[in-house]
């Protein structure tokens, strides 16, 4: 059978061109994942999640032929490893400039299954073989999948207890560790890979314990009876550090264990308001204060400067630095915001040293700095100005202009995560209900107005969009009680609210509206 691309050459030749330079660190590099999958389903995807420590993961789709035959390309600065996801998944280790080849069997729906029939050729292949050991007897192992006996742990046991509890946990898995070893004597970068994806489970479960004890509780920070843990709780972080280079091939671990570590600087930053209660506060330190449950409250240009201070005060690891900065910045990014990158940039540049860190995130700030100067909406996109009208008259104007349609109102802002995290979801919703009499209304309250055009450009949505000043952010707030964003209005074709509230969401809204259509 003639084959639309032959992998063997294809990888051949990149090969022969990438090993000329084959040394990580200044420049990024092309790294080649291709090969063949048997009982290949055409209709379905094959993914790559390139795990980008400081970054959020890239997700790639691999180009592929009609017999299952693929090939994906990406560029890294540092070695990583990354998720291949097709029924189930598993992990690679590659380094700059590496081409590996991977051949499993599709017709598997869970990994150690489909773990038992892969085979590797090219760059790495050996400690690929290792690491494919790890997983199979990892995901085969009890520890994987006692979601009801850590739920059971967090709700019921104290600190103490659940300390304890995180300790037979790390037992767990170093003798799972173990038994890896000295079954397979596996090479030292599977072995230091295998180590760190093993911790991983202790210090996600300790990072996580305290929101999911008041969440299983409902111990909310509006209660009478909330509760937190001690300070010093977390600083059993501590004993990962100190990190080292040696580390980036196990980048899923690494990147989950910078954001566990804030919670570790949020407890110091605890520490240090419990000292300054009878004392005046510091220069540089006024008008702050950590809420319970973690959050910071303040003006937001007040808490960017605490929060990024507080990480070079309080993280004693410059690598670990270096990345929770990056990751920090690179979540106001994701905003399409970049008034925090450009007001700490003498910060950045002074803490920010590790090129695969530092180039990043100087072309994704011009990346987004593009978009916010030159924002390109959707031909759907219909932007309404309302400069100069009061709420009253906006909110007339809406029921005038979609009398006898449904009305579908979205209140967000462009720092609200669970409102972003939203809007792919609504996209879909329009894409389905498009041509029927229902109307989508996008309201963004209390943000910045070039953030707002930026995100409408990332987002390409359609529906009617309103930016509304802070004064008219807070009339419509007191007007449908929106105590908190998202918030959704549900509205019927007679122009009466027919449901209201944070839990409207579009996934769940979308049966209500194909109802109320009939």
């Amino acid at each position: 059978m003639k084959r639309p691309f032959s992998l063997i050459l294809v990888v051949a030749i990149f090969s022969c061109c990438n090993q000329q330079n084959n040394q990580y660190g200044d420049v990024p590099q092309t790294i080649i994942v291709a090969g063949k999958i048997d009982n290949y389903e055409p209709n379905r995807d094959i993914r790559l999640l390139v795990n980008r420590i400081g970054f959020e993961n890239e997700q790639i789709v691999a180009k592929t032929d009609t017999v299952g035959n693929f090939i994906a390309t990406f560029e890294s600065y540092i070695p990583l490893d990354v998720v291949i996801g097709y029924k189930t998944f598993f992990y690679l280790l590659l380094h700059p400039g590496d081409s590996l080849i991977v051949h499993f069997d599709g017709n598997c729906k869970n990994s150690p299954d489909l773990l038992e029939t892969i085979k590797f050729g090219g760059d790495r292949a050996k400690t690929n073989r290792y690491a494919a050991k790890y997983q199979q007897l990892y995901y085969s192992s009890a520890h994987y999948g006692d979601w009801e006996r850590n739920e059971k742990s967090m709700k019921e046991y104290d600190t103490d207890k659940y300390l304890q509890y995180l300790d037979t946990i790390r037992q767990e898995d170093k003798k799972l560790y173990d038994q890896f070893v000295t079954e397979n004597r596996p090479d030292n970068e599977s072995k230091k890979w295998a180590l760190l994806f093993s911790e991983n489970r202790y210090y996600s479960r300790l990072a996580w314990y305290a929101s999911e004890h008041r969440r299983l509780n409902n111990m909310s920070i509006w209660n009478e009876n909330f509760w937190d843990v001690p300070i010093g709780f977390y600083d059993s972080l501590c004993c990962h550090l100190p990190l080292d280079p040696s580390m980036f091939i196990s980048a899923h671990a690494l990147n989950n264990f910078s954001g566990y570590f804030d919670s570790y600087v949020i407890d110091k930053l605890r520490d240090r308001q419990e000292t300054m209660k009878n004392e005046e506060a510091e220069e540089g330190w006024r008008g702050w204060g950590i809420l319970p449950g973690g959050g910071m409250m303040s003006l937001p240009e007040v808490t960017d400067s605490i929060r990024i201070f507080s990480v070079i005060e309080f993280v004693p690891d410059s690598l670990l630095l270096q990345i929770m900065l990056t990751q920090y910045f690179n979540k106001t990014f994701e905003k399409q915001n970049i008034t925090v990158y450009e007001r700490f940039q003498n910060v950045a540049n002074m803490y920010i040293k590790e090129p695969f860190l530092k180039e990043p995130l100087h072309q994704k700030y011009f990346q987004i700095k593009s978009i916010v100067e030159n924002p390109q909406f959707s031909t759907e996109t219909i932007i309404k100005n309302v400069d100069n009208l009061s709420v009253k008259q906006i909110v007339d104007d809406i029921l005038l202009q979609n009398k006898g349609k449904i009305i579908y109102v979205d209140f967000w802002a462009t720092w609200c995560g669970p409102c972003l995290a939203e809007m792919p979801n609504s996209k879909i919703m329009e894409h389905e209900l498009k041509g029927q009499d229902v109307v989508f209304i996008y309201i963004c309250l209390n943000s910045n107005e070039n953030q707002w055009k930026a995100t409408l450009s990332k987002l390409q949505l359609g529906g009617q969009h309103y930016f509304f000043s802070n004064k008219q952010s807070d009339d419509i707030s007191k007007l449908f009680e929106i105590s908190g964003i998202p918030f959704y209005l549900l509205i019927d074709k007679n122009g009466i609210i027919n449901e209201k509230g944070s839990h409207l969401r579009p996934l769940i809204v979308k049966d209500k509206v194909k109802e109320m259509l009939k």
